[in-house]
Order: C-alpha cells, then sequence, then structure tokens
C-alpha cells in the first residue's frame, strides 16, 4: 500500500499515534530511516508497546487498509472508532495476555488504552462519544456473542466489545458459542467468555473467563451477570420469532404489521403460534429496524452489530442490553432437515439455534425447498393422533412437520415421507417458527451434535387461541 494514504490520514489525524507509527513502518520498508524514526518519536509510547508484542506483519497490512477504508467514509464517523478497535484488539489477541493473566504487560495495555483514546471521533455540536452527552447511560451491562473452537477465538466479538465499552456502558460481556464445522451453535447455557470492563481510572480492561484460552485461574462469574445472559439469551430468541413473523406478514400483505397482534391471530392467520413477554416491546424497534432495511445484514457477528443507538430511551430501547442496540439474530429464522443425519435444525444466517433428531422416510420424504404454510394445533382435533399434537404443512403439499404417537421412530426412516418430531420437540418448533418459515430439505447439511434445551429451559409462552382446524381433515403422509 502507497504511504501517501497514511500521510493524508496523519495530517488529518495528528493526535493519531497509531497512524505515526504505521507510516513510520511504511517508511522503515522503503529504507527511508530518518523518516521513520520521526514518526516513531510522534508515535511515543506505542511504538515501544507493539514493538514488544511483535505482531504478525500480516495483521499490520489488514490494520492498514482498513485505516484508509476508514479514512475515506467521513460520512460514517461513528463507525470508524469501532473498525479501528476491531483491529487494535486483533493485535492485543495477537500479542497481549488477558488483563489478569500472569505476566500481563501493564505499559502495554496502557499504550493501547492511549492509542485507543487518541481513536474517538467527536461530532460538532455535542459532546462525549458520536456527539452525545455522555452523561447519558444507554445500559450499565450489554451482551453479545461469539464462535469459539475450530480455529475461532471469539476475536470480532471481543474486539466489538471492547469497543463497545466506555463511558456509557459498564460491562461488556462475550458469549460463547461452540462452533461446529461452519456453523455456530446457540445455547441456553453458553458460558461468558469474555467481560470488558471501564476500570476506576477510566481504561478498558479485558478479563477472559476460559481458563484453557487464558492460561490462567479466572475469577467467577458474578450471579447477576449469569442471570442476564440467561434472559439476554431467552430475549434473542423471542426477537428472531418475532421478526420474522413480521416478515412473513410483510410477504402475504405487502405491508409491515402494526402490532404483535396482527401476527398472533386465529388459524389460518396464526403466523405467531406463540407470544413471548417482551415481544410488544420489542415490536416498534424490529418494526423501524426492518423499515430502514437494517435488519439481515450483520450475519450474526459481533462485527455485523456496530450500529449505535439513536434514542436509548425510545424504540431502540428495546435492545439496549444487546452490543450495538440491534438483536443479535439478525437473519430471519430458517429450518434445514439433514435426511442423512436425521435432523432438523432451526437457524438464523450460520447459528444454529436448535437442532432436533426427527423421524424421516428415507428416500419418500422429499428434498428441496418449501414453506411452512399450514400451521395446526391438535391435528384432526387430537393432540395423541398420528399428528401428535401440533403439524406445521409444507407449502400446501401432503408433506409436515409434525409430532407422532410413534415416539420409538425418531431416528429412523418410517414415515411416508413427513417429518416426525417428539411432543417437546415440535411445540418449542412450532412456536419458535412462524408460518412462512423457509424450510430446506437435502443431505449433508447439518452437524450430527444436538442443540436442545432442557425442559425447564424449553421455548415455550402463551399459545396463541383458536389454532385448532376443525374444518379440515389433515392426510398427511405420515
Amino acid at each position: 500500500m502507497q504511504n501517501t494514504h497514511l500521510r493524508t490520514y496523519v495530517k488529518k489525524h495528528p493526535d493519531n499515534k497509531m497512524a505515526w507509527y504505521l507510516l513510520g513502518k511504511e517508511y522503515l520498508g522503503e529504507g527511508q530511516e530518518a523518516k521513520a524514526n520521526y514518526c516513531f518519536q510522534q508515535a511515543g509510547e506505542v511504538y515501544e508497546a507493539f514493538e514488544r508484542s511483535k505482531a504478525p506483519a500480516d495483521i499490520w497490512v489488514d490494520y492498514q487498509e482498513k485505516l484508509v477504508e476508514m479514512a475515506e467514509q467521513k460520512e460514517k464517523k461513528h463507525r470508524v472508532r469501532k473498525m479501528w478497535l476491531t483491529l487494535l484488539m486483533l493485535l492485543v489477541l495477537a500479542g497481549l495476555p488477558p488483563a489478569d493473566a500472569p505476566g500481563f504487560n501493564r505499559d502495554a495495555a496502557d499504550a493501547l488504552a492511549s492509542a485507543l483514546d487518541s481513536t474517538d471521533d467527536t461530532t460538532e455540536g455535542g459532546s462525549g462519544e458520536n456527539g452525545r452527552d455522555s452523561s447519558a447511560v444507554t445500559h450499565s451491562n450489554v451482551f453479545t456473542a461469539g464462535t469459539f473452537g475450530g480455529g475461532n477465538q471469539g476475536e470480532v466479538a471481543l474486539a466489538a466489545a471492547w469497543s463497545g465499552s466506555g463511558p456509557k456502558v459498564e460491562t461488556s460481556a462475550v458469549l460463547g458459542m461452540q462452533a461446529s464445522g461452519n456453523w455456530s451453535l446457540w445455547k441456553r447455557n453458553m458460558p461468558v467468555k469474555y467481560i470488558v470492563q471501564t476500570n476506576g481510572s477510566g481504561k478498558l480492561v479485558a478479563q477472559s473467563y476460559d481458563a484453557k484460552q487464558c492460561n490462567c485461574e479466572p475469577p467467577e462469574v458474578s450471579g447477576e451477570i449469569k442471570k442476564l445472559a440467561q434472559a439476554w439469551i431467552v430475549k434473542q430468541e423471542s426477537a428472531a420469532a418475532l421478526s420474522s413473523a413480521m416478515i412473513t406478514y410483510k410477504k402475504q400483505n405487502g405491508s409491515w404489521p402494526k402490532s404483535v397482534a396482527q401476527l398472533a391471530r386465529p388459524f389460518p392467520n396464526n403466523i405467531l403460534g406463540e407470544t413471548a413477554p417482551g415481544m410488544n416491546e420489542m415490536f416498534p424497534a424490529l418494526l423501524s429496524l426492518h423499515q430502514k432495511g437494517q435488519m439481515e445484514q450483520g450475519k450474526n457477528t459481533a462485527e455485523g452489530t456496530g450500529e449505535d443507538l439513536d434514542d436509548p430511551q425510545g424504540k431502540n430501547a428495546a435492545f439496549v442490553d444487546t452490543l450495538g442496540g440491534k438483536p443479535f439474530l439478525q437473519d430471519r429464522l430458517e429450518i434445514i432437515v439433514d435426511k442423512k443425519q436425521h435432523r432438523l435444525a432451526l437457524i438464523s444466517g450460520n447459528t444454529i439455534i436448535r437442532n432436533y433428531e426427527v423421524g424421516l422416510g428415507g428416500d419418500r420424504t422429499p428434498e428441496g425447498a418449501f414453506v411452512i404454510s399450514d400451521k395446526v394445533v391438535n391435528p384432526n382435533g387430537r393432540s395423541n393422533g398420528e399428528f401428535g399434537s401440533r403439524g406445521m404443512q409444507l407449502s400446501d403439499t401432503n408433506y409436515a412437520i409434525h409430532g407422532t404417537n410413534e415416539p420409538n421412530s425418531i431416528g429412523l426412516d418410517e414415515s411416508l415421507g413427513c417429518v416426525r418430531m417428539s411432543t417437546e420437540d415440535v411445540e418449542e418448533l412450532f412456536a419458535l417458527a412462524p408460518q412462512g418459515t423457509p424450510v430446506r430439505i437435502g443431505k449433508d447439511l447439518l452437524p450430527e451434535t444436538a442443540v436442545v434445551p432442557e425442559t425447564k429451559d424449553r421455548y415455550r409462552y402463551k399459545l396463541v387461541p383458536k389454532q385448532n382446524n376443525p374444518n379440515k381433515t389433515y392426510h398427511w403422509l405420515n
């Protein structure tokens, strides 16, 4: 990369010591030692800290490319700091241990904090970060999640948590999703992997709570944080169900719904099968995001939730406990059925929210793309009949996802083509997956790992009234 871009950036941001350091590295690579030494002098403690950290060379290249990209996006100043911090945190992970780990380099941490301070952007006409009054605290604890395992160590999520902390956020916690191939497994008992906090002197510190990862003995996560984390996980599931139901309504009616009540009506307009506490409070925020086209852009990563809250006390307050102020599970819910693994997964992007074992019909189970067209409670008037207590018809065909009165057939190919589920599983899926949910059936699509909560942790709330259909006898190919 030509150092012309860095020179331009340094002229506009002379207090950015990290930019001076990167420019010095460029000059040094060109053999211009005098210019390089001048830049290193301007970089001060940042030069000292990062020369000791010995970060890999490719990280510097990525960092410089992002630096130029950010400089060219002046109209998005509030995102500049987050992208800076994301890359800075990659440097931290490459060369610096956790705050409380043995051998922690305090000088390097202080230098990093100094570099972070110098990247804050302040817009005209305001005070504090992003031009807002720094006394307006949005939330004392915010949460996000990252994938750990399979080569992933949650770097992006940690960096986002770092950038999201500060005077407005006391604690940013990163929950750990298990990696399974290209999938991230969302579970009700996801552990706290990192907590980023602002200490008494105003500096940010990150504590790892994974003993293997930090090679340390981390302290216990507080009971309060654990409780808030569990509530956050449940809330994200409800938000995903509600958001997906809103998409279905828009496709069916050509306009967005005006309330949750429009989604939770008797059959056949029962887009939502069950309503959860807090949905009415979430609705205005989700509606606003959909209307602005800001959903399904984050791909369920902390990196993709970088929008700041515009009105922390208003319609977006519903997600003030989520890093970035948007729901974490932003992609529309989908169902995947893997005929080889005998698995049915409810997914959002590359995140598996549930992965159930199911019964199928072998070659009699069709492959391809479908949608949930009907959602019926107690098909044919019975909860203990051949279709169990719930049925979800696939694209007006004779195939369905339903319960069964033959639980021993789960995991086998004994149906005539339908997807059989246990009672607990099908009732939970019925509650989560709205009418209109896309369904894809094929082979080798899912991991074998089950993602099913314990009975006490099941997603099950208030059933929408009158979801039976007494006017029809279903003849699904069971």
